[in-house]
């Protein structure tokens, strides 16, 4: 029984590896629970089994691999006593007829092995790499910024003939790879020490590079939108920026018309039950399948006031469908990667300020001690670019109802972030758009309040507002890893 359980974590693993232990656990446990008794039973998996345990798009990934018969019928799975060696691939091709019919299938194994073990194995083609690169390794000096990055073009096009797509944890492993081979060369410091793991520049660099090379194909898709009627609709390229998702194709058998079905059944369900009926998994279904409807309004011309998109859609404006369009956009967890980013950089930035204070209201700042690590890193990015607090941040009455907050503080029609009560930690927080109060968060916690506010600039197609430029595109660029080789969020010149 253990061995199918180690089998089953491996089947899980293979297709999405970034799921926790605990998750995994729990799904083995639910799919041997339901029957599953061996590999060959995954294919009658349904997404109701278990969709409690992980998310719509993870569910599709998991039974669309496990519905390819090929991933199992040309691995076999070894026990041995002391470990489990999943989907090892068998060591002839006997079983698969001639030449001529084994080439897919030779072809779709490939492709599997390579889009998950393919970086352990990864050799960095120096010799390929500019002279410049070569002298700087040879005698552990910092290469030239034009070398450094004529090396990530040409180690972009080498993972590329292996994987077009590469995910950030690939990425991951090879600029890890790097920097360890070379840490004289490619870590990235601060003075004499290093900073987090010392590949984080490496890696941004690497994976931009990587998503931009990927972008060309669909660049004018995004810059340009064609409705039904065949007439053409274009919008600023700020609005598609950063953005991977911006107006995707619509999804297989469905149609305007059907997804207007699925909205309608949203808003039913919020006249019922409310704001709360946000925890109900058919509301996370359907809010992840109406996707492509949600952009197509948003991105329509002439573009549609906030109160009539949450009219419409109701639960888009609730922390935690902030958080998954923005997801669905750019294919990052906001409020993940700026817990992560807090916590690797934020006290590395904040000693910064302590030992070179760059400003007056730097030193203000630092005189304060807030307690919140995330809030004293904004704090400090925002006194360093000269840039006011209420910018980005309003503060209220502890105890204020949305209609308090709309009717005691002037809303400005940018975004911005309003916490209740005097300190920036541990406090209830609501945004606000064009004037108006669009969500209150569901956790007092300075990060959720600051992750919403970001993602609303993308979900809504906003440019970052004069006040807070600099800071918001240090967010981006740092924190959140969004480097686009061109464009910006912020008003033509207005950063530097």
């Amino acid at each position: 029984m253990s061995e199918m359980k180690e089998v089953l974590k491996d089947a899980v693993l293979s297709v999405l590896p970034s799921l926790s232990p605990e998750v995994i656990n729990q799904l083995v446990e639910k799919l041997m629970d339901q029957g599953v008794e061996g590999l060959d039973d995954l294919v009658y998996v349904k997404d109701d089994d278990i969709l409690e345990f992980i998310r719509p798009i993870q569910c599709r990934k998991l039974l669309s691999a496990w519905k390819n018969q090929v991933l199992f019928q040309n691995y076999t799975v070894v026990l041995q006593p002391a470990e489990v060696l999943p989907l090892v691939p068998p060591e002839t091709n006997a079983t698969l007829g001639s030449s001529s019919s084994s080439t897919p299938t030779s072809s779709i194994v490939a492709s599997t092995s390579a889009s998950h073990s393919w970086p352990e194995n990864f050799k960095v083609p120096w010799n390929l790499m500019p002279a410049g690169i070569k002298s700087a390794i040879e005698n552990g000096l910092r290469p030239s910024p034009s070398d450094r990055r004529q090396m990530i073009r040409i180690l972009a096009d080498e993972i590329r003939k292996i994987d077009t797509n590469p995910s950030r944890s690939q990425c991951l492993t090879v600029a890890r790879q790097i920097v360890s081979q070379y840490p004289k060369s490619f870590a990235d410091m601060m003075g004499d020490k290093q900073v987090g793991g010392g590949y984080e520049s490496v890696l941004s660099q690497l994976k931009v590079r990587i998503e931009h090379l990927n972008r060309r194909s669909t660049l004018s898709q995004h810059m340009t939108l064609r409705s039904d009627i065949g007439t053409t609709r274009k919008r600023n390229s700020t609005d598609s920026y950063g953005c991977t998702r911006w107006q995707p194709a619509l999804p297989p058998g469905e149609s305007h018309d059907s997804l207007e079905i699925k909205r309608q059944k949203l808003e039913e369900i919020h006249l019922h039950e409310g704001i709360s009926g946000v925890e109900r998994g058919d509301v996370y279904k359907l809010m992840e399948e109406t996707y492509w409807l949600q952009r197509y309004m948003i991105n329509a011309t002439p573009s549609p006031t906030i109160s009539d998109l949450k009219s419409k859609w109701p639960y888009l404006f609730t922390q935690r469908h902030v958080y998954g369009h923005f997801e669905q956009l750019t294919d990052k967890k906001v409020l993940r990667l700026l817990e992560l980013s807090i916590q690797e950089c934020g006290k590395i930035i904040i000693e910064f300020f302590k030992s070179k204070p760059t400003n007056d209201d730097v030193r203000s700042i630092l005189s304060r001690e807030e307690n919140d690590v995330g809030a004293m890193v904004l704090l400090l990015l925002l006194a360093h670019f000269k840039e006011k607090l209420d910018g980005l941040i309003l503060q209220a009455d502890e105890f204020a109802t949305p209609s308090d907050v709309q009717e005691s503080v002037h809303l400005p029609e940018s975004p911005r972030l309003i916490f209740l009560g005097q300190s920036l930690s541990n406090q209830r927080w609501m945004l606000s758009l064009e004037g108006e109060v669009v969500c209150e968060g569901a956790q007092p916690n300075f990060i959720t309040g600051l992750a919403a506010l970001f993602a609303s600039f993308y979900n809504f197609n906003l440019q970052y507002q004069e006040e807070a430029a600099c800071t918001l595109e240090f967010v981006q660029r740092r924190f959140l890893d969004i480097n686009p080789e061109r464009g910006s969020k912020t008003k033509k010149g207005k950063v530097i």
